[in-house]
């Protein structure tokens, strides 16, 4: 066997194997090649378009919801930034950029994250492979705007070129996760990299064992602005009895409640409907009022509900977008000065919540980032925002709805908009369906 000066092996050993394909071996990588790859391109194109203090500001804004980290310092600042970093910018970047951009230029980035999204579902049939096929094809229908704005001055990207040979991959081999390095890096960074910084770095093993355990034994342990939530109690409580026993409105109007207190709860888990076999979807909602003693301020989710019997656990019919603002129960027994007693047999003795409507979803999502528009919640004669009491069963997930940002025409981001008052500020907003692998899923 040959060498050459270095000592290394100029005949490969798959040389004189007839039946080896030996560029078969090179299977996709999710990780490297479309977040550390791909998508760090689209991320720095966007920067380069935008700007990156004006990204910065779009990111600093979105309001906090389940599942989504919060950039609270933008992502300009980031150093050495990990896979996960990047997938949580894919969740999020897209909504920053409506209005700001040429929509060819929105439809050649969105059609990169239909890829990178649909390259990792958990299985595949010809309809989904014909998916990522059709969202490559979009992409390199208008890319060529890449160049025509200056941004690039080609498009001979490697790892843009390794985006051809997924579907094929797919079909030989299976799905991604069958061989992403992405496990295994996990792992290491959860059990070396950040076991051994919290060590003295001397004797290390012992401690970073000690330091896991902890860890994991910590895992193991580990009123709300709503003016209506008082009138919406009564009209559910009214609704909940007997046709015989209910007011009419004079009779309600001067009617009050048999309690003057509710357990109320800050979020709750829950396992939204599985899309995959074995794959069990874990969801939180988190409604949490604010504290100046505390420091803490007021996070209240927002969350899609099935309103009616059109809907499904997926897609939009059927259902409609609004803001968690109390969870809670009713009282089993009421106090001696309200007349005492037990509550009704009929009174649900599950959790229940208070939730502010948002406007119905338009008809139609939008072509070209495909995310359904809705109105702030709307307020009622009284001057108090539409909102229900509902069961939290008929919770179907916990949703990010991101604001309409102003518009090349309108300038910049409004600079009293924060993360926390943005879903009180905005007038519209968007469901942000990739905000999960779930989202991108079911909203649609």
């Amino acid at each position: 066997m040959e060498q050459d000066v270095s000592g290394g092996v100029k005949k490969p050993f798959w040389v004189d194997l007839p039946y080896t394909d030996i560029h078969l071996s090179i299977t996709p990588d999710v990780l490297h090649q479309l977040y550390q790859g791909v998508f760090k391109h689209l991320v720095s194109w966007c920067q380069d378009i935008l700007g990156s203090k004006e990204l910065d500001r779009r990111l600093r804004t979105l309001p906090k919801a389940y599942g989504i980290r919060h950039f609270k310092h933008g992502i300009s600042s980031l150093s050495q930034i990990t896979g996960k970093e990047r997938k949580d910018m894919a969740r999020v970047l897209l909504a920053c950029l409506i209005g700001k951009i040429p929509k060819s230029l929105l439809l050649a980035f969105r059609s990169l994250l239909d890829f990178i999204y649909l390259a990792q579902y958990p299985t595949h049939d010809d309809d989904t492979l014909g998916y990522m096929t059709d969202a490559l094809n979009t992409f390199h229908k208008h890319k060529g705007i890449l160049v025509k704005l200056g941004i690039r001055d080609h498009l001979n990207i490697p790892k843009f070129h390794s985006l051809l040979h997924y579907v094929d991959s797919i079909r030989l081999f299976g799905t991604t996760d069958n061989y992403n390095t992405e496990m295994f890096e996990r792992l290491h960074i959860d059990f070396a990299k950040d076991a051994w910084r919290a060590s003295n770095h001397r004797d290390e093993f012992p401690q970073m064992v000690k330091w896991i355990s902890r860890r994991e034994k910590m895992m193991l342990y580990e009123l709300h602005c709503a003016p209506g939530f008082t009138t919406a109690l009564a009209t559910f409580i009214n609704d909940l009895q007997p046709s015989e026993l209910r007011l009419n409105r004079r009779e309600f109007a001067r009617t009050w409640l048999p309690f003057d207190r509710v357990d109320v709860y800050h979020k709750f888990r829950f396992s939204p409907c599985e899309l995959s076999d074995g794959r069990e979807e874990i969801d939180v909602v988190k409604c949490i009022p604010g504290s100046i003693a505390k420091g803490r301020k007021s996070r209240f989710d927002t969350v899609i509900v099935l309103e009616n019997e059109q809907a499904e656990s997926t897609g939009v019919q059927g259902t409609r977008a609004g803001r968690v603002k109390v969870i809670f129960t009713l009282p089993k027994k009421f106090h001696a000065r309200r007349g005492g007693g037990s509550a009704p047999a009929w009174w649900p003795k599950g959790p229940l919540a208070y939730v502010e409507w948002y406007t119905r979803f338009s008809g139609t999502a939008d072509p070209t980032h495909l995310m359904y528009a809705v109105n702030r919640p709307p307020l009622r004669s009284d001057g108090l925002p539409q909102g229900k009491i509902i069961p939290v069963s008929q919770i179907r997930q916990s949703c990010q709805l991101v604001p309409a940002y102003p518009d090349r025409s309108q300038g910049v981001v409004p600079p009293d908009w924060t993360s926390e008052n943005v879903l009180d500020k905005a007038d519209k907003l968007f469901i942000n369906n990739w905000a999960s692998m779930y989202s991108y899923q079911t909203m649609w």
